[in-house]
């Protein structure tokens, strides 16, 4: 009954809310004038206006939080599994030109790896696999499409057969307990988070890169969170009243402790030996620290949210940080979603010349 009762005030919000702008609309009409006929950017720009008002910035909010109440329905880029369990849509999708862009990548990384390793610089590349992947149980209806089985096992090959050092984190991860991502959020656990950590030290410790004094970490102390994650904002839902969402994830979060007296990046204290590159999967969980524990290490966090397959390379490898202070290795993580996704300009321009500009 509460779900009805405050869908039904939110139709009705939103019912209101497009009544009130009708006044509006032929003033905005008249001011595109008459241009707006034959002029596609004169379109454009009413189009841009129109939609990024505070007033359908409210009706989008709106029209999300009903139909999640009504439909059950999340929007266009998350879908609901089984129970609470909530997915990127990206996921799930199978791009045009994805064979072209995995080799695309795939080949720029070869180069990278060869012209740091005449630096002396080994690198890592890590592939998180898809919460969608390790998760399968939970998909409920959600079908993952059987184009999506083979990608991680082909791009690695592909590596493999360059002599790229690349470790696939879904052996470790599936099957993990408890659960190594969250239900309601891309990301994962603290659980999942760890394991991979010490999936990735030990790989550095065969590779025979880790620091020969060890760097001590110890976890100091650990509490209970509970809390919503990222799939719930982005489903436009996170307004709603607690018990008209899913439910909250419930997790650990630890605070780990390195004692070392090179902790100043930009001291004169001794430079961590090993660099992290990548995406909001290195920045969640805890994983540098988990790494740092793992490893008896110094990890230099150079990651990036939303840096999906090349963002923060594309900004690390061409800034001064690489330039003046290059480690003993690098780990570059890549979501296991961003390896088959479209090649933008930037990102094309980069690959061309992944190490010049310098400072920009």
């Amino acid at each position: 009954m509460l779900r009805w009762t405050t869908a039904g005030v939110l139709v009705a919000s939103l019912g209101a809310a497009f009544v009130a702008s009708l006044p509006n609309m032929p003033g905005a009409l008249a001011h595109a004038g008459a241009s707006l006929l034959d002029d596609a950017a004169a379109r454009r720009a009413l189009t841009k206006t129109l939609v990024t008002t505070p007033l359908t910035e409210t009706l989008a909010r709106y029209q999300r939080e009903a139909s999640w109440l009504l439909l059950g329905d999340l929007g266009a880029e998350v879908h609901r599994g089984e129970g609470d369990w909530l997915f990127l849509d990206e996921e799930l999708r199978v791009h045009p030109g994805r064979a072209a862009n995995a080799r695309d990548r795939a080949a720029t990384v070869a180069d990278i790896a060869r012209a740091l390793a005449a630096r002396r610089i080994a690198l890592l590349v890590v592939v998180v696999p898809d919460k969608s992947r390790i998760e399968s149980q939970h998909l409920g209806r959600l079908r993952r499409p059987p184009e999506l089985e083979g990608r991680v096992r082909e791009w690695t090959a592909m590596l493999d057969g360059a002599n790229v050092p690349v470790l696939d984190l879904a052996p470790v991860l599936a099957g993990a307990s408890p659960a190594p991502f969250l239900k309601t959020d891309t990301h994962w656990t603290e659980h999942g988070s760890q394991l991979a950590a010490q999936a990735v030290a030990e790989r550095l410790r065969r590779m025979q890169v880790l620091d020969a004094t060890p760097v001590p970490s110890v976890v100091a102390s650990r509490k209970t969170v509970t809390e919503w994650g990222d799939l719930v904002r982005l489903a436009g839902i996170d307004g709603l009243p607690p018990s008209l969402k899913p439910a909250p994830d419930t997790g650990w979060q630890s605070t780990v402790e390195t004692r070392s007296e090179s902790t100043d990046l930009f001291g004169n204290t001794a430079l961590p030996s090993i660099v992290l590159i990548g995406s909001s999967f290195s920045r969640r969980a805890n994983f540098l620290p988990f790494l740092q524990l793992a490893a008896q290490s110094l990890v230099a966090d150079f990651a990036m949210d939303g840096g999906d397959f090349s963002g923060a390379a594309r900004r690390y490898f061409p800034g001064p940080a690489f330039a003046d202070n290059p480690p003993r290795a690098i780990v570059w993580e890549v979501p296991e979603r961003a390896l088959e996704s479209p090649i933008a300009e930037a990102e094309r321009q980069w690959m061309r010349q992944p190490f010049a500009g310098r400072g920009r």
